[in-house]
């Protein structure tokens, strides 16, 4: 029972503190239940004495002064009581309901926001570790799973034995030992029925949890690279990762279902057999079935609310116990968000950083560097300086280590020793600072579903976008006549990954999104290597412009995009060496 709760580890102070509230609420919710329950068996009663008025003056003097005068007037008037009590009651438990469902939803959106937050917000190593699939189910279905489902149902649940040992009470108070035997038929039933599925509740949960990921993977892969699955003639193979994948999923919540369906049937056979057994055995001690009834009644009450609420309470131990293996798995994201919400610190990337000093150079001392689960080094003892306003060519051959140190540079990998000041000052002691100074064009250039604009000035909030600057971009990256051509102008949407664009206007784009960013580096990853020889010309002289005024540093297969840099650092091996300076 304690892992059932176990939920309510991942809330602050304050938000436990509105828990305890909503638990009072709901006390007082099950106390109105029994009440209601309880206040049927004076009315059977009643039903029975038609002197009742007479034998109990101090009432029939209050009926009288109501103008009640007569048996039948009095059960109408106590019957339209109980309405109103049942109104009441309803009322009352539709305002606790809300109470849970806002709260729930309250911290599924602050969830879903934190977790998106923290992956944003992870290292460049943390991605390359991490499938995208699972990050993305994580960020969908987190949130939903862990507050709309296991903490409404954990909420649910509470009431439910809240009630249902308050109703038992009612019950011990009216028979004691018709009580006992309720109680000890129910709680061996449900004890029963619970650990009779558990491990196989547990073991499907496992399985949707992971084939969760999988079949996203799946669509991820399929549809993300559809130009190639369609050339390729692959579109059979994608489809049936998705079934295999998807049926596992499936299948799985198949029998969970199937199983969360049986403990109803149980609970009804037993319920009812243990009411008739119950009969029988009051019949045997010697009561008459006239004294019986209004106990029935009673009872009847009773089972109608405990029979539905043993099989809810199954129901909702059974629903906590099949998604709590994503909530393990993001038990750690989850008691971050907490601590984070109790510091009120606000994420270290999130935060405005000004713009780190540089005037003079970038130095490189004794850099080394090696991938976690990397046995050798890609970067050995590597050193050099760029002076500001340089124009600095990266060569060499392929695994040589130029990415790996351009991803040091950008602030996505730390190196493993030495490191990299700026006019004397480490990049990681403030990274965000470092990062302020700088554009970068990579080799595939990544477009959003959206406008011409909005990918040039990606990241701005469209009433913030800078005309001025979007077209002065688009001149120096030769791509405003482009554009000026296009059916709306800058306000032409690209569509999903730019797929209505040919893949040197999708670099150019790229190169337009960096310059918008009037940025003191440029770093550029063979962000030429898909135009024209003619454009890639035109492009590098527009850059050469900026020469003196902006510190370019370009990675470069073809020789003739570095022709006019003012020197060249080869990388060969993991080490690097100034050229033709």
């Amino acid at each position: 029972m304690k892992s059932i709760f176990q939920i309510f580890n991942i809330f602050t102070k304050q938000q436990l503190r509105y828990c305890g509230f909503i638990v009072l609420a709901m006390i007082v919710g099950a106390m109105l239940e029994a009440v209601g329950i309880g206040a049927i068996l004076p009315l059977i009663s009643l039903m029975g004495q038609p002197d009742f008025l007479i034998h109990h003056p101090e009432i029939g003097y209050i009926a009288e002064a109501l103008g009640i005068v007569s048996h039948t007037q009095f059960i109408m008037v106590c019957a339209g009581g109980l309405i109103v009590l049942y109104l009441i009651k309803n009322a009352y438990m539709a305002w606790e309901t809300k109470l849970q469902i806002d709260f729930s939803m309250r911290n599924q959106i602050k969830f879903s926001t934190e977790i998106m937050t923290n992956y944003l917000c992870k290292g460049y190593l943390f991605h390359l570790d991490h499938n995208s699939a699972t990050l993305l189910r994580n960020v969908n279905a987190g949130g939903v799973v862990i507050y709309s489902t296991m903490l409404i149902a954990t909420f649910t649940l509470l009431t439910e034995l809240i009630t249902a040992f308050t109703i038992w009470l009612m019950l011990v108070v009216v028979d004691a030992f018709t009580a006992v035997v309720v109680a000890g038929i129910m709680g061996a039933m449900m004890y029963g029925i619970i650990k009779a599925f558990r491990r196989n509740i547990s073991k499907q949960a496992k399985i949707q949890n992971d084939f969760a990921a999988g079949y996203i993977k799946c669509v991820n892969q399929g549809l993300g690279a559809i130009k190639e699955t369609k050339v390729m003639r692959k579109e059979k193979y994608f489809l049936e990762e998705f079934s295999r994948t998807y049926q596992q999923y499936g299948e799985a919540n198949r029998k969970y279902l199937f199983i969360n369906q049986l403990p109803r049937m149980i609970i009804e056979t037993m319920v009812v057999s243990g009411l008739l057994v119950m009969i029988v055995a009051k019949l045997a001690m010697g009561s008459t079935p006239e004294q019986i009834v209004p106990l029935l009644g009673v009872l009847a009450l009773a089972a109608f609310r405990l029979m539905p609420s043993a099989n809810r309470i199954v129901n909702l131990f059974n629903t906590i116990k099949f998604q709590q293996p994503l909530f393990y798995e993001l038990y750690p994201e989850l008691m971050n968000i907490k601590e984070r919400q109790e510091s009120r610190k606000e994420s270290y990337y999130l935060s405005v950083q000004p713009k780190l000093k540089f005037e003079k150079s970038i130095q490189v001392n004794k850099l080394r560097f090696a991938y976690p689960e990397g046995r050798e080094d890609v970067l050995r003892d590597v050193s050099f300086s760029i002076g500001k306003g340089d124009f600095a060519g990266i060569i060499g051959p392929s695994g040589a280590g130029k990415t790996t140190f351009v991803d040091i540079l950008l602030g996505l990998l730390k190196p493993s020793d030495g490191n990299i000041k700026v006019d004397g000052q480490d990049i990681f002691d403030n990274i965000r600072s470092w990062q302020a100074n700088l554009a970068y064009v990579p080799q595939s250039i990544y477009l959003i579903d959206g406008s011409v604009k909005e990918n040039i000035a990606l990241g701005v909030a469209p009433e913030n976008i800078d005309n001025a600057r979007i077209e002065k971009s688009l001149h120096m990256a030769e791509l405003y006549d482009f554009v000026l051509d296009l059916p709306e102008g800058m306000e032409t949407r690209v569509g999903e990954r730019g797929v209505k664009l040919s893949g040197g206007q999708r670099q150019r784009i790229g190169i337009a999104r960096a310059l918008y960013q009037q940025p003191e580096v440029l770093i550029l990853d063979e962000a030429t290597s898909a135009l024209d020889n003619d454009t890639e010309k035109s492009i590098t002289d527009t850059i050469l412009k900026l020469k003196g005024q902006i510190t370019i540093i370009a990675i470069a297969h073809r020789l003739s995009t570095l022709a006019e840099c003012d020197y060249k650092i080869e990388f060969a091996d993991g080490k690097a060496k100034i050229v033709n300076k």
